[in-house]
């Protein structure tokens, strides 16, 4: 089917695993093909007959609003849905909001909420507002980077995690010694790894954070649908049982198995509609093993790059966007209990280094269902299954390749 003879069309930006998540989930439930724009072409969605790619290298925060008024204007009168996949340009979506809304549909938070949870430190200050378990940190800015006192007094004890504050700033930075997370014993490394950051061209603050203890079997991941009256309507919660141990990709992962945590989605229920939220969102969660409590670390405004373990459960994320937004249902409040084994990395590579712990429960979701994003029977061209193969054989390189990072093995 012709882009322009659907009901409507979802207008993807990114190129990767989420966009082909995003158009797979869709096509599943209605039928549509995606047109998924992006500065380069990837692998993920190469060779695909659900996914038209245009590429464009000056995607940029500046060019992508005239980029984006080409296609409205090219498929004038159509309902066109804007699903950003990264966070890069999802938040130049949520800043150009004002002159895209018009000609968009888009399942986003306002400019105003995001800016109020994609910073870190805001993010922690609204959680301990609303009464929601969060790790205990301390903000540092850059003249505090100066002090030969810093980190002498931390009101928890090390090893501590240091990280950046303003995740659209710092990934674009490139610097010896950079990673996404640093892991320190003493007082002297923050001051080292705080100049060392800062020398490196970053100036947002940084968060001094108590560890949490604990290898994947501390680590969840959900993802949530808001519908446009600002109620949360769709929770699907994971356990992480093989995350990403490359120093700088820490938080991606390569394998989660879906679960039932009723107490976790009434806390991420009361969180976003105390904010009237509205939208998709991505929480990465860790349990705090000497509190038992789910503690929030972060919240990203979008949904998750692997966030089609969501609707392998059965439960189609993508869909809830489509229903309210583009034919106004009324949407029941969904949370997911089905078991589902995600995977993104090859079986045999996840079940040779998952954690012992988390064995039981990985063997659990293989018995109800094993899912990978780019593996679809309706989408299986030759030179598909050879791009998705060197997927498998890249992605299982890399898990060995970087074993030796685990931090607790």
């Amino acid at each position: 089917m012709a882009l322009a003879d659907q009901d409507f069309i979802p207008v993807v930006l990114g190129t990767g695993l989420n966009a082909y998540g995003i158009a797979r989930a869709l096509h599943e439930e209605f039928g549509v093909r995606t047109l998924a724009l992006g500065r380069f072409p990837l692998g993920e969605t190469a060779h695909s007959t659900i996914i038209e790619v245009r590429t464009n290298p000056n995607l940029d925060d500046e060019h992508i609003v005239s980029a984006l008024d080409a296609v409205a204007q090219e498929f004038h009168g159509k309902k066109l849905l804007l699903l950003p996949t990264i966070e890069a340009y999802t938040n130049a979506v949520v800043r150009h909001r004002a002159a895209l809304d018009g000609q968009f549909i888009i399942p986003l938070v306002s400019a105003e909420i995001s800016e109020r949870l994609v910073n870190k430190a805001e993010f922690y200050e609204t959680c301990a507002q609303l009464n929601v378990d969060h790790p205990r940190s301390v903000i540092i800015n850059e003249p505090q980077a100066a002090d030969a006192r810093l980190g002498e007094d931390l009101p928890f004890s090390y090893p501590v995690i240091l990280k950046p504050s303003d995740t659209e700033l710092y990934p674009g930075l490139k610097f010896a010694g950079q990673k996404k997370i640093y892991l320190l014993s003493d007082a002297a490394q923050i001051r080292d790894t705080a100049k060392l950051i800062y020398a490196g061209g970053y100036s947002g603050d940084l968060i001094v954070q108590e560890y949490l203890a604990g290898d994947e079997t501390v680590m969840r991941v959900a993802n949530t649908y808001s519908d446009h009256t600002g109620r949360t309507k769709y929770i699907s919660i994971a356990q992480i049982v093989l995350g990403e141990h490359n120093p700088k990709l820490v938080g991606n992962m390569n394998a989660v198995v879906t679960i039932d945590e009723p107490e976790l989605a009434a806390t991420l229920t009361r969180l976003l509609d105390s904010l009237n939220y509205t939208g998709a969102a991505n929480f990465d969660i860790m349990f705090d093993k000497k509190t038992g409590t789910n503690k929030l670390l972060e919240l990203n405004v979008r949904q998750g790059a692997a966030s089609y373990y969501a609707t392998a459960t059965g439960s189609n994320l993508p869909a809830q966007y489509v229903r309210d937004l583009i034919y106004g249902e009324e949407l029941p409040y969904t949370v997911t209990t089905n078991s589902v084994l995600w995977r993104n990395a090859p079986l045999a590579v996840v079940k040779r280094y998952v954690p012992a712990p988390l064995r039981s429960l990985v063997t659990q979701g293989r018995r109800a269902r094993v899912a990978h994003t780019l593996w679809y029977k309706k989408d299986l061209s030759l030179k598909r299954v050879v791009s998705n193969l060197k997927h498998e054989l890249r992605t299982g390189r890399n898990v060995v390749a970087n074993e030796k990072f685990r931090i607790n093995k």
